[in-house]
């Protein structure tokens, strides 16, 4: 409904809080944009902003009411959010500058960056790790996994979150190195029930229960690393090395 709402309130600029006229022709108070942007431009441009922070109009234009009825005042600075964007605008664009300035030839294909090369959806751009990182500081791992699976119900597919096996084993590996063992091992876990199909996920367990002296669950894990993928030299070293540490 919320993507419907975005697509409805951008292309057609015809609920009653808009103004009579449309705000892409005869914009004021542009102060990043070039004043004499054309229209389809303009759309196109405040399109891309919303649809990379999954926001409406109103996140950054102010919207009055009057006589019972809405208006949108898209040439006020009052709002916080507007002058933010601002600046992020300023931020890409000095990017993308800079990005050309390496003059790695005329045959290079350079990037650009935008507003979704971070943002992916979100007003905030948070990556999987923090949002994790702040649900198990409140409420501890079972916290953090059901965030994870929540999130994960609701973007997968998409590009707002990483749930790829390895970002949440590493996810792990950074706990690990931080010297929470208990929550390394929770989280190691429940990426190897979610990701059986990827390496990585089996070896961080492996790792972890090393780290633990825990030899034979090392094995079991590294085991069935090498299960996924027969071709990985070093963990079949980390193999051997379990095992004997178990004799």
């Amino acid at each position: 409904m919320k993507l419907i709402y975005l697509i409805t309130s951008l292309l057609l600029i015809s609920s009653p809080i808009a103004n009579a006229q449309s705000p892409f022709e005869n914009p004021e108070n542009l102060q990043i944009l070039p004043k004499d942007i054309p229209p389809e431009r303009l759309r196109a441009i405040m399109r891309n902003f919303s649809f990379a922070l999954d926001v409406r109009c109103t996140h950054c234009h102010l919207r009055v009411e009057e006589d019972g009825e809405g208006r949108m005042v898209f040439d006020s600075d009052e709002k916080e959010t507007k002058k933010i964007a601002r600046e992020m605008m300023k931020m890409s664009g000095g990017i993308n500058r800079d990005i050309r300035a390496l003059n790695r030839g005329d045959d290079h294909q350079y990037t650009r960056v935008q507003c979704t090369t971070c943002h992916r959806g979100q007003e905030n751009p948070f990556l999987i790790q923090s949002v994790m990182d702040g649900e198990i500081a409140t409420g501890g791992v079972e916290a953090a996994k059901a965030k994870y699976a929540e999130l994960k119900e609701k973007y997968y597919g998409g590009h707002t979150y990483d749930f790829s096996g390895f970002t949440l084993s590493e996810y792990a590996n950074s706990l690990m190195e931080k010297g929470n063992m208990d929550q390394a091992l929770d989280i190691a876990l429940y990426s190897q029930q979610s990701n059986p199909k990827t390496p990585y996920a089996h070896t961080m367990v492996g790792n972890i229960y090393m780290a633990q002296e825990d030899y034979a669950n090392a094995a079991k894990a590294y085991e069935a690393s090498l299960k996924v993928d027969p071709e990985q030299g070093f963990i079949q070293d980390q193999l051997d090395k379990a095992k004997a540490a178990m004799q």
